[in-house]
């Protein structure tokens, strides 16, 4: 944000009168701005008022009023900018409400943060200049009979539930999820065509983007109920708490909401998607046979079932059956992506709700510029709204920042990177121990190339989720990315030992890693190298990087005989998870150079 010189005055100060409106302003219930842009007001205005507005800058608010280090960068850190814009709202609510009568606007200019106040006189003297016009302001200051406004609302809360039922009818039917993931998209079809739009600075907001503020507006998974083979209080016990642990698992895994299943007499969410089953326990094996369906028509969208065999300690814990489901259901090219996202995109953009706005924005990484802009508008007014609790609010910055680092990784935009960073710090000064805001916040400063801050905020998300399998592989997968081979491949043995579904994600890297290390013999590769595709794959990576080319192709064609798609699967994974920059480009290299790319032109997203 250039910062201009501080507009000059139309009229001649009056240091009282500014000082009884500031104080008008901060009495309000009306102006609805947290303490720290109370202060923010406070600060500029009195600066103003006793000649040093020259000297009202970023780095003196950081300083005096956000409580910033002496080391404070406004370049790397876009705080202020961000309140400056959250102020100014503020500000236009108030005069818009209760200070549509006020003798004195105080105004923050765009472009500086230096204020101007303005004298509103409906018959300002012939001496004087008259104030900056503000037309919604004007209008608002006439006289409106009550009757006149009260059917005014009638009229308006009639259009939008209109607008509403429209918008449910229109949808398209959900029967085939297949037919739907291949349809036109709602978003990019309201647009005007053309080529890419540019994306809007984080305080902008498309009207067409405004969402729904209750969380029952959304697509809702419900959990349960979980029915047991025998009879006994123990079986119905394991059922229930089998239940809680995949509701846990799949509130802290998906952005849509989650509920545990209702009594018989409960209303269901009037659209969404059940997870129920069935467990079949015997002394020596657990059957856990599981199924998704629609609510609406029953119909089943995807179904799995699961053998564990009793260990040495006894039968499998239901935290643990409960991660054997949560984890393929949620992963990156599970089930309830494609299923969500397929009946997402058939809803009108104005219906999304927060939530689904967080889902599709963090879900697929390959958006559209249309859609990117049209889901920043969601999440940032959503995320801005009073009636948002905190801990909504949190996630929904988490969201935007994510959505904002993908458009980066997309376009390189460095405007976007800068958003992705503001987003995340409002997210982690909402919940400052929270995973969502700290996975944002460490991948903005990561893709940054900030790797003190990234690493350390690392550090901080895996205190709140101790043995994180996917934040233990992003740091090691960045520990690589800035030449630390030595820190990241622990931290990537780690991911893998935890969590195998992320052996697939990480063993292209790991094994570039090694040899990057000091491993220049394949042998010493510390993964099991199996038949399966995604160790050939790795070993074939390792290859090329000794240039060993002919193993390499070896490597690579044993990897197509295992599964022969798994170029085109690849290719999408490094889409919808992707890795940092340089480790990618390297990956990818590898791949073409041993014939492991997917085909041209290719989309790996539809």
């Amino acid at each position: 944000m250039t910062e201009e010189t501080p507009p000059a005055q139309g009229w001649a100060l009056d240091d009282h009168a500014v000082r009884t409106q500031l104080e008008r302003i901060l009495a309000s219930d009306h102006f609805d701005a947290s303490d720290r842009n109370r202060r923010f007001l406070r600060y500029v205005v009195e600066e103003c008022l006793d000649g040093r507005a020259q000297q009202i800058k970023a780095y003196c608010i950081a300083v005096s009023v956000f409580n910033r280090e002496p080391s404070f960068d406004p370049q790397s850190d876009p705080i202020v900018r961000l309140e400056a814009g959250r102020l100014r709202r503020s500000l236009e609510h108030y005069y818009l409400t209760a200070g549509r009568s006020d003798p004195i606007r105080i105004v923050v200019p765009k472009g500086g943060y230096a204020p101007r106040f303005e004298r509103v006189n409906d018959d300002p003297s012939p001496g004087l200049p008259a104030p900056q016009a503000v037309p919604t302001a004007e209008t608002m200051r006439r006289p409106v009979s009550l009757r006149v406004a009260g059917w005014a609302a009638v009229v308006l809360i009639a259009v939008g539930l209109a607008g509403l039922l429209v918008g449910r009818n229109l949808a398209t039917p959900i029967d085939v999820e297949e037919a739907l993931a291949l349809g036109p998209h709602p978003i990019a079809a309201t647009m005007e065509p053309g080529g890419s739009e540019p994306a809007l600075p984080l305080s902008a907001a498309p009207l067409s983007a405004k969402p729904h503020t209750a969380l029952d507006a959304s697509m809702t998974i419900v959990v349960g109920p979980f029915r047991t083979t025998g009879q006994s209080a123990e079986d119905s016990a394991l059922a229930a708490m089998l239940t809680d642990e995949i509701a846990s698992g799949l509130a802290n895994r998906t952005d849509l909401p989650v509920r545990i299943d209702p009594p018989p007499t409960a209303a269901l969410p009037h659209q969404g998607i059940r997870l129920s089953g069935s467990l079949q326990g015997h002394d020596t094996a657990v059957r856990l046979v599981v199924h998704l369906t629609d609510l609406a028509t029953g119909a089943v969208l995807w179904s799995s079932s699961l053998d564990r065999p009793a260990g040495p300690e006894g039968a499998p814990t239901p935290q643990n059956l409960a991660a054997s489901i949560v984890e393929p259901l949620t992963a990156a090219q599970g089930p309830l992506l494609s299923v969500a996202t397929a009946r997402l995109r058939t809803k009108p953009t104005t219906s999304l709700s927060p939530r689904e706005c967080a889902f599709l924005a963090t879900g697929r990484h390959e958006i559209p510029p249309i859609e990117r802009t049209a889901l920043s508008g969601c999440l940032n007014s959503a995320a801005s709204a009073l009636t948002s609790s905190a801990g909504e609010s949190a996630r929904l910055w988490s969201a935007l920042s994510l959505l904002q680092s993908n458009a980066y990784r997309a376009e390189r935009n460095d405007a976007a990177l800068d958003d992705a960073l503001a987003a995340a710090l409002r997210a982690t000064e909402l919940e400052p121990a929270s995973l969502r805001p700290l996975t944002a916040l460490y991948t903005a400063y990561c893709l940054r190339g900030q790797y003190a801050p990234c690493f350390a905020t690392g550090q901080r998300a895996l205190q709140a989720s101790p043995g994180n399998a996917h934040v233990l592989g992003d740091l090691g997968l960045w520990h690589v990315e800035a030449g630390q081979s030595a820190k990241g491949l622990p931290l990537l043995e780690q991911a893998m030992e935890r969590d195998p579904a992320q052996r697939e994600r990480l063993l292209s890297a790991y094994s570039l890693a090694l040899q990057r290390h000091g491993h220049p013999d394949s042998t010493k590769l510390e993964f099991e190298v199996t038949a399966a595709a995604p160790a050939q794959a790795a070993l074939a990576v390792a290859f090329v990087e000794m240039g060993r080319m002919d193993e390499a192709k070896a490597a690579a064609t044993r990897a197509l005989a295992a599964d022969p798609d798994f170029a085109r699967r690849a290719a999408r994974e490094q889409r919808i998870q992707p890795l940092p920059p340089t480790l990618d480009a390297a990956i990818r290299s590898s791949y073409a150079m041993v014939g492991l790319a997917a085909p041209g032109g290719e989309s790996v997203t539809r």
